[in-house]
This record gives structure tokens, C-alpha cells and sequence, in this order.
């Protein structure tokens, strides 16, 4: 298991790599061929937030009996939905900062698409948190069973977790969406 500044650490350089990148420089700024954009990148909490879930619960697939059988249940539906949200959900999060101190610029248009991605599929991503509490609850059921903890705790944070990116996340992004056609200019 990896410790937090660790991973902190790891995603630092990879940030700095990435923006190497984005400024068309490679290793010790020499330069490099440009490729096509990477994907927006999501608020760094949030990355180690999902890199600890999945840690955590892959660790919990090892486990015998029903608790691990849960655990690889839940396991595809938390990867399936840390995709869904690094692809479209969070990447307009890490405007935050900007938009809280005043500053809206043309090029933050880009979360607009992203923006009305979510308004547009929301109850799927609703039905998505649906079947993660669904299978947190078998997972905390299976550990209670089993006398296991630690899984219990896990199952019953990660309901807390769901909860936090139906409730504060998701309509966040969509005020986002919201306070940019608000702010930019007409045609932007």
C-alpha cells in the first residue's frame, strides 16, 4: 500500500510532466513534436481519493468467501464509474479556484460540453451511484457476516463517498456550466 505523500509526490511529477508536455517541452525543456490534447485532468484530491478506493478495495477482492466475492462485484462498477468521471464529470472541478477568485477566460470554455454532459446524463449517472450503494451494502452485509472490519468500514465510507459526488460534485459542475455562459462573452 502506498502512503499518501507517496502518491502525492507521484502525482506532482506526473503534473509537472504533463504540463512539460502541454508546453511542447520534453525532459530538461527540450522540445517535443505536439500531439493532440490530452484529456483534462481532474482536481488532485480527487485522484488520490480514487487511487485509494481502488487500492482499497482491490486489496478486499483477495478476501475468501462472500466478502471477496462483493468486492470484485464492486470493483468493476467503481472503475466503470471513476471513468465516467475523469472523462466528463470532475475535469470542470479544477476550474474552481479560478472561478472563486473572479477569473472567467474564453478558454475555460471547454467545460461547458462537459457541463451539459452531466445535465444531460444525469439519471444514468444517478443509477450508476444506484448500483455502487446497492453494492457497498452487500459488501458491508458480507463483512458483518464475516467479522471483517476493516471491509465493513470500507463498504460504509464508500456510500459516504457516492452520496458526496451525487449531492456536492455533480451539481457543482453543472453550476459551473451555468456561471460560464453567465461570464463569457456572447459567442464564446
Amino acid at each position: 500500500m502506498h502512503s499518501r505523500p507517496a502518491i502525492t509526490g507521484s502525482l506532482v511529477a506526473l503534473a509537472v510532466g504533463a504540463w512539460l508536455g502541454a508546453q511542447g517541452l520534453g525532459p530538461l525543456g527540450s522540445a517535443v513534436a505536439q500531439q493532440p490534447a490530452p484529456p483534462h485532468l481532474i482536481p488532485q484530491s480527487l485522484q488520490i481519493e480514487h487511487e485509494d478506493t481502488l487500492e482499497r478495495l482491490t486489496i478486499l477482492t483477495h478476501r475468501p468467501g462472500a466478502v471477496g466475492a462483493e468486492a470484485r462485484k464492486a470493483l468493476v462498477l467503481f472503475k466503470a464509474h471513476i471513468a465516467r468521471e475523469s472523462e466528463f464529470i470532475l475535469p470542470p472541478l479544477t476550474l474552481l479556484p479560478e472561478l472563486a477568485d473572479g477569473k472567467v477566460t474564453p478558454d475555460m470554455k471547454w467545460a461547458l460540453a462537459m457541463s451539459d454532459r452531466v445535465k444531460t446524463e444525469r439519471e444514468q449517472i444517478f443509477q450508476q451511484h444506484t448500483q455502487i450503494t446497492d453494492a457497498m451494502n452487500a459488501l458491508a452485509v458480507a463483512a458483518r457476516a464475516a467479522h471483517d472490519k476493516v471491509a465493513q468500514e470500507f463498504a460504509e465510507a464508500a456510500v459516504g463517498d457516492s452520496l458526496n459526488d451525487a449531492e456536492l460534485l455533480e451539481p457543482m459542475v453543472l453550476l459551473i456550466g451555468d456561471y460560464l455562459r453567465a461570464k463569457l462573452p456572447p459567442g464564446q
